[in-house]
Formats: C-alpha cells, structure tokens, sequence
C-alpha cells in the first residue's frame, strides 16, 4: 500500500525550536532596532506571528517601521537565528524517518519558514535522505496569502497540505503528523488521517508501519 506521510517540521519533528531560536531572534531584532517596543515583546508576541508567511511578517515591520529600518532587522534577525545552536530532533522522529524511508513510504515534510531555510536545516541535520520532498514558503506562495483574512492561517495550512499531497498523487493513504495547529486544515481537505506529533506518537506509528511491512512481506512469500 502506498503511503504518503506529511510531516511537521518546527516544534514537530524538530522541538522547541520556537523558544530556543525564533523569540530569541525576534528579541535580538527588536532590541537592536527598537529598544522601547523590544522591551515589551513576549513569548506570546512571538507564537502569534507563528503560521505567517516570512514575506508577511516583514512587510508588517516595514509598514511600522520603514523599509530600511526593516531590512536591517530582517538581518539582524536571521544573523541571530543562523548563530543560535539547533535544537535537537523530537525524541523517536528519527527513528520514525528511518522507519519510513525503510518501508518504502513517501516523507513530505513542511513548514512556514522560507524553502531555502528549510532545506538548509533539513542537510545540517543530516536528513535529507530520509525526506523525500521539503515544502516551505516561496515568494509565490506567500503571493498568495491575504493579511485581511480572518482566516488565512487556516487557508495557508490548507494550501499546503494540498500542495504536498500533490506531489504523490497515487497514495493510497495519507497521513499528517504536525502540529495542533493542522488539525483543522487536515479535516477539511478530507485526509486519511491526522496525529498530533509527539514522541509517543511517533513510536506508535512507526511499529504500525513496521507491522504492516512485514506482514505484506509474509504474504508475498506465502
């Protein structure tokens, strides 16, 4: 049975990366740029710009603080992102890859941040073997998204997971592991399945997978 596996990549496979990279970040921008807003910037500040396209949060910056102010801390920001140390897979995301790569499945794995800042933690860790296809934000995509609406968050997730989807059109199934925050997205595309991403999730999931390989491998040498 073809399988297509769409998986999360920050906070999901990858954990805590919000904490010990994005605020941080976020922090060292506005304290170099803005002092007096930097000071009042909070963890919560941080997570409500999670699910926004990179362009997106930039071109609110430049709005509020002008092109060339914004640009700089779009520097500053991703100086300190780049310099701050990776934080470790989520425990058993790897053995979950392995598994998967191992049982034939297909691994899409996503994320908000740009593709290229993607791909580049993807080959740091050493994965890029194990992930068939990486989707993150592009200039075209995040052409697509619309500040104005309520619910473009939602819209962007949707149009994500319908991208990946896309890229194994004859899978039999498929199956999301993220973030909470594809929970929603994932029921109104109508995908086979969803699970929260967690260590114990991806152990239970990958002795399914394993499971089911082997028994398909008993019944052809039967």
């Amino acid at each position: 049975m073809s399988k297509l596996f769409i998986l999360g990549w920050d906070n999901c496979l990858i954990s805590d990366v919000t904490l010990h990279k994005v605020h941080p970040s976020y922090v060292q921008m506005w304290q170099t740029v803005d002092p007096l807003l930097g000071a009042k910037w909070t963890l919560a500040d941080t997570m409500r710009m999670q699910g926004l396209p990179p362009e997106e949060v930039w071109n609110e910056l430049a709005l509020l603080l002008g092109k060339e102010k914004a640009e700089y801390g779009r520097r500053i920001f991703y100086d300190t992102y780049r310099r701050l140390p990776m934080p470790p897979l989520t425990p058993n995301a790897e053995l979950l890859l392995k598994t998967l790569r191992e049982c034939g499945c297909n691994v899409v794995v996503v994320s908000n941040k740009t593709q290229s800042l993607l791909e580049e933690e993807i080959e740091h860790l050493q994965l890029d073997k194990l992930v068939d296809i990486a989707l993150g934000t592009t200039a075209d995509s995040a052409a697509l998204f619309d500040p104005a609406d309520p619910n473009q968050k939602l819209k962007n997730r949707c149009h994500v997971l319908e991208q990946a989807i896309g890229t194994c059109p004859n899978a039999e199934e498929v199956i999301v592991i993220a973030g909470s925050g594809y929970a929603e997205p994932a029921y109104r595309i109508k995908v086979d399945r969803f699970e929260e991403a967690s260590a114990p999730v991806f152990d239970w999931v990958a002795a399914q997978v394993r499971e089911e390989a082997d028994r398909a491998t008993m019944a052809k040498g039967e």
